[in-house]
């Protein structure tokens, strides 16, 4: 019996060995696809947004309620490719390849919403990102990774004392807004663009934010029926955006929580924002915001799981009556 009781210890010792081997395999397998392999596993999304009724929205029809009938109504169709969080450091020859392979599809505006650089050595990617012009232009704002400098006492202690959450300083981003000029971007910082022509009005928010009056009176300036176009980069405040009465919200910043677990979303987004609306088409009241996962990260922290890289086409049917 005791020699029985021996070989049973040993058996079961060996068969825990066994499983925390396993367990460690397949931990060690899927860290390493996280960090190598997800993070260049770039995707091309489409999405469609109707404008100008409440209850039309992500390609459905209203239900007729107080909708205005279709002979009164023209849609202008914007085709938008949005990029956000690039984070561009050497070496990024794969995902520079990607960008330019989209970017020279035939797009109305091509809109870059923040977190553009990581460091001064992505700055000789900026001229390389658009193969060619759109048909409106090129339209981008800087987010805090262009602003800030970050450690990983700031990324990691940061998440729990927030006095520690960024640098102290703010460094030049005067020759990140040089080499996006260069490479064909418009870069807005609490400005706007009315395209009158087009039928067109850009309003870009700079990183942390705007004053709730300044983008109130930048968006008052659209002439009527124009499609109002907000970009920026921290969803923070959104109904500061909604309340400006704009069509259409372009963000980024969350990278979609970039782990994702099935059956619960994100562990994190960085922002105001809840789990299930951490990347995609989202409402607040009448304006739509479309929050980007984004084609990078911090390279030291660019682990993605559920949650690959992504670029989106965004089919913008504008409402506005006819005549």
């Amino acid at each position: 019996m005791r020699r029985e009781g021996v070989l049973s210890r040993l058996l079961k010792s060996k068969s825990t060995w066994i499983f925390a081997a396993s367990l460690c395999t397949a931990g060690a397998a899927a860290f390493y696809y996280a960090r190598k392999i997800e993070p260049k596993k770039y995707q091309l999304e489409t999405v469609r947004v109707i404008t100008g009724d409440g209850n039309a929205w992500r390609g459905r029809e209203g239900n007729g309620k107080g909708a205005r009938s279709e002979e009164r109504i023209e849609r202008k169709l914007f085709r938008i490719l949005h990029l956000s969080d690039l984070h561009l450091a050497k070496p990024e020859s794969h995902k520079i390849d990607f960008i330019r392979k989209i970017t020279d599809a035939d797009f109305d505006l091509i809109v870059l919403t923040g977190d553009v650089f990581e460091d001064h050595s992505g700055l000789e990617y900026a001229e390389r990102l658009l193969s060619r012009r759109p048909r409106l232009g090129a339209y981008a704002v800087l987010g805090n990774h262009d602003y800030y400098d970050y450690t990983m006492f700031n990324k990691i202690v940061g998440r729990v004392m927030r006095k520690y959450r960024h640098p102290k300083e703010k460094r030049d981003v005067t020759p990140f807004v040089e080499a996006l000029q260069n490479g064909g971007f418009d870069v807005l910082r609490n400005e706007s663009r009315c395209l009158k022509e087009h039928g067109l009005h850009i309003v870009g928010i700079d990183y942390p934010g705007i004053d709730e009056y300044e983008l109130q009176r930048l968006a008052a300036q659209a002439p009527e029926h124009h499609l109002k176009l907000c970009i920026f980069h921290l969803p923070k405040k959104l109904h500061h955006i909604t309340n400006a009465r704009m069509h259409l919200a372009l963000g980024g910043h969350t990278h979609g929580g970039q782990v994702r677990i099935p059956g619960v979303g994100p562990l994190i987004t960085d922002s105001e924002l809840g789990r299930h609306e951490a990347s995609g088409l989202i409402r607040r009241g009448e304006t739509a915001f479309h929050i980007s996962r984004g084609l990078g990260a911090d390279p030291r922290s660019n682990i993605r799981f559920f949650c690959p890289p992504a670029a989106t086409i965004i089919e913008v049917h504008h409402q506005m009556p006819r005549g």
